[in-house]
């Protein structure tokens, strides 16, 4: 049983792979953070978190510098009882080490942000990507800075452009056009 089992498997993968190696495959590439930077609302998001730094981050060390003192404070009173007393130094330890380490607290509260705002972005370029690709008969897309060695493929930035309606400025890809022609030259230049 085990035997025919897997001379089916075998058989019906082969079949599978013989038929996907038979058809045609079109390759391309892309990159979500390109798709990103041109879509229409991104400015939103990127004022969302010029928001957050000015008005939470820039807000946020000068609290807890006086909640730090504040609590300090009432840890070195003689009239705080012992209890309450490790509490609040514990509280005010807590306070001053997200001073002491400002920079990096900082920097991951806006990490944490990006994250938050920029995820939906890059889920619907993934999907942009995604239907692009299918409606255009794309059986693989890579994202190229990823392979240090690829043959030529078609960059689908221009076609998710003109899914999004968005009109590229040239050389937005930084890449040549791969389907271009190279440069002809001028008539009556010498050939090197």
């Amino acid at each position: 049983m085990k035997k025919v089992f897997s001379f089916v498997a075998i058989t019906s993968a082969l079949l599978i792979l013989g038929n996907t190696a038979g058809a045609q495959q079109k390759f391309g590439h892309a990159s979500l953070e390109d798709i990103v930077s041109i879509m229409p609302d991104i400015r939103k998001a990127d004022s969302l978190l010029q928001k957050f730094r000015t008005d939470s981050l820039e807000n946020t060390l000068p609290f807890f510098v006086s909640e730090y003192k504040r609590k300090d404070s009432i840890a070195k009173a003689p009239s705080t009882p012992a209890a309450i007393k490790q509490t609040v130094q514990q509280e005010a330890n807590n306070y001053l080490s997200i001073i002491q380490n400002w920079d990096q607290y900082q920097q991951s509260e806006m990490q944490r942000k990006q994250a938050e705002v920029l995820n939906p972005y890059f889920a619907k370029a993934f999907e942009l990507i995604s239907t692009v690709a299918k409606e255009n008969g794309y059986t693989w897309v890579f994202k190229q800075d990823a392979l240090l060695v690829a043959p030529q493929t078609d960059d689908l930035l221009p076609l998710v452009a003109k899914k999004l309606g968005v009109k590229l400025q040239p050389g937005a890809t930084g890449l040549d056009n791969p389907a271009s022609e190279p440069a002809k030259p001028a008539a009556g230049a010498k050939k090197p």
